[in-house]
């Protein structure tokens, strides 16, 4: 007599990476890859399909004609552009999705990713789904869908997972896709870390990530650029951690296995302009660091302090200038007009960029509200926000202490005829992603500064 063998079911899904934004360069979903790659790898029949690299809505709605699927996940990875002189939100794409999946099929909807971790409630009832996933969906993606494929659907609408404890590889890019946004640019990317301890009052990278840092180990980052590299043609890395240089320093262990594993492409990342020395930037150059990203964020001690950035200006000129010795390409994006800011602390503001000499400065005006940040909490306090607005519309905090159209005149003002300074900023947009069809590789500074240094030689 044979005994009973319980047979497991295996959902069949679909993930749709959301995001249909080409500017300043387009970014290969990672967050999806990471959700396929956990889906796969529990035996879940997992297919993606992005809205840039697989031709939009008229792609996706032949598609969902000729396949079903148990459920179908969206990633959504921005709610708008954060830029309050050009605030386009971008929820109505995600809403025209979601709108064609309820009309083609009889299906289970889950959205996720930042903007979903940022504003659960609101996206869910906005996108008629039937669950939002607030945080890393690597372990609670696979348990869904098996709960769903055997019809035990959880009661909760709003899934909250904690931070994954240990971070363990199973990105799986899909070939396609990957091979789309190398001929837009050349560059594919690769997270070596989860988490963010700091305390700027605008960010809501902890509120995505959580507080504690957890790394994954540099065998397993250089594995994973070298697949990218052999793979998919990468010709340009960006480490997409919110903070590349971590307090702890196992950044400097990427850059060590990197030479170890003698892997050669040029890369670039956030960093924090604090805690670096001058040996550290010469070891991350010998690995391939080719730009950063300082994250200054304001450009006077007291505006650094109304934003609770923790450092001060002097560190950022410090750290600058060890980079522009080292010759990395070096940005800072500044934002005017945040608490404390006034006409004293422009102008001083102002001033103190005149300091970074050879780096590109992008400039924005105002910061966006976003739920669980402190200046969502500064702002309910002051009266210009109320804890019932949903703030799916940008919504911008400027300090009471000074006008808008003054920070806006004074900086085209201190800007105008230098091209390493940059305000507005979406008007490089278009010019930057005409030229990574043509073929250049890098960050839109790297651009900028080579054209500034062929202006000055001739």
């Amino acid at each position: 007599m044979e005994k009973n063998s319980t047979v497991t079911r295996h959902s069949k899904s679909l993930i749709i990476s959301v995001n249909q934004v080409l500017v300043p360069y387009p970014v290969y979903p990672l967050g999806a890859a990471c959700i396929i790659g956990a889906l796969k790898q529990h035996g879940h029949e997992t297919a993606h399909f992005d809205m840039l690299a697989d031709n939009g809505l008229e792609a996706l709605h032949e598609l969902l004609t000729t396949e079903k699927y148990d459920f179908i996940g969206l990633s959504i990875r921005n709610i708008d552009t954060v830029d309050s002189a050009c605030p386009d939100n971008y929820l109505s794409g995600a809403v025209a999705i979601a709108e064609l999946i309820r009309r083609l099929q009889e299906t289970v909807i889950i959205i996720g990713g930042p903007a979903v971790s940022i504003i659960p409630d609101r996206l869910l009832h906005l996108l008629h789904a039937d669950y939002a996933v607030v945080g890393e969906g690597e372990e609670i993606m696979p348990w869904l869908a098996q709960e769903i494929v055997e019809e035990r659907l959880p009661h909760d609408k709003i899934i909250t997972s904690p931070p994954v404890a240990r971070l363990v590889p199973c990105n799986e890019f899909t070939p396609h896709i990957a091979r789309y946004y190398t001929k837009r640019g050349g560059m594919l990317n690769v997270q070596t870390k989860r988490g963010c301890p700091y305390q700027c009052s605008y960010c809501s990278y902890p509120t995505i990530e959580g507080r504690k840092i957890r790394c994954y180990e540099p065998k397993q980052v250089v594995e994973e650029v070298q697949k990218l590299i052999r793979d998919f043609g990468a010709r340009y890395i960006f480490f997409t951690d919110s903070v590349f240089n971590d307090p702890a320093g196992k950044y400097l262990e990427i850059a060590e296995e990197l030479i170890r594993q003698e892997v050669s492409i040029p890369w670039c990342a956030f960093f924090r302009p604090q805690n670096i020395s001058r040996s550290d930037i010469q070891l991350l150059k010998r690995a391939g660091l080719a730009a950063a990203e300082l994250g200054t964020d304001a450009a006077t001690d007291e505006t650094l302090r109304g934003i609770k950035k923790g450092f001060t200006f002097s560190e950022v000129t410090a750290i600058d200038a060890m980079m522009a010795q080292e010759k990395i390409s070096c940005a800072h994006f500044i934002i005017f007009g945040g608490p404390g800011e006034n006409e004293r602390t422009l102008s001083q503001g102002l001033a103190n960029i005149e300091k970074l000499t050879s780096s590109v400065v992008f400039a924005f005006i105002g910061i966006r509200i976003l739920p669980g940040t402190a200046i969502y909490q500064h702002a309910i306090i002051e009266g210009l926000i109320t804890k019932e607005q949903s703030l799916l519309s940008p919504i911008f905090y400027y300090s009471p202490g000074i006008s808008r159209q003054q920070m806006e005149e004074s900086i085209k003002q201190s800007f105008t005829g230098n091209m390493a300074r940059v305000y507005p900023c979406h008007e490089l947009n278009l010019h930057i992603a005409a030229v990574h069809k043509l073929g250049f590789v890098g960050p839109s500074w790297d651009l900028l500064l080579k054209k500034k240094k062929r202006v000055n030689e001739t």
